[in-house]
């Protein structure tokens, strides 16, 4: 069995981390106003996070497939989203300008995907995948200071 656990570092630039199961799709990656809002475009298998941070930057991702979710105690945003694997060939975590295979072993199933966004002495990522059996509402985790709401839903598609 393939381990659980991978960090990357990513450079980070055009607000964008995106996690995806198929090839890049520029078109999947159009912020619409709402998107723009909520800090993430979510589509069935590529989602593109807000890092928040706007300028280009180097940080850690911390990327792992669990049977629990186990929000991390310096998180300033979270959120979880519905995402599935439809080519595992293809599955990758990318920035505008880097990207790299996620290496988890995923199946080609549903995840329910929880996107963290932690500050310690740096600011760092977390992904963390756990199947699920059925499509999870996508929704903020907590309140922050980025205007989410807990529980509140997040749209799918662009918009």
């Amino acid at each position: 069995m393939k381990s659980n656990k991978q960090v990357i570092d990513l450079l980070i630039s055009h607000s964008q981390i995106q996690v995806r199961s198929r090839s890049f799709d520029e078109t999947l990656c159009q912020w619409g106003n709402e998107n723009i809002k909520q800090g993430a475009i979510l589509h069935k298998d590529y989602v593109v996070f807000d890092p928040l941070p706007d300028d280009t930057f180097g940080a850690n991702i911390y990327l792992t497939l669990e049977e629990n979710f186990n929000m991390d105690p310096l998180v300033q945003r979270c959120m979880v989203v519905p995402f599935y694997v439809t080519d595992k060939n293809k599955l990758e975590i990318a920035s505008a300008t880097e990207k790299f295979n996620i290496d988890l072993g995923l199946k080609e199933t549903f995840y329910s995907l929880y996107y963290e966004v932690c500050e310690g002495d740096e600011v760092f990522y977390k992904l963390t995948f756990i199947p699920s059996e059925i499509k999870i509402d996508a929704k903020y985790m907590l309140d922050d200071p980025w205007g989410g709401e807990k529980n509140k839903s997040l749209h799918e598609g662009t918009v």
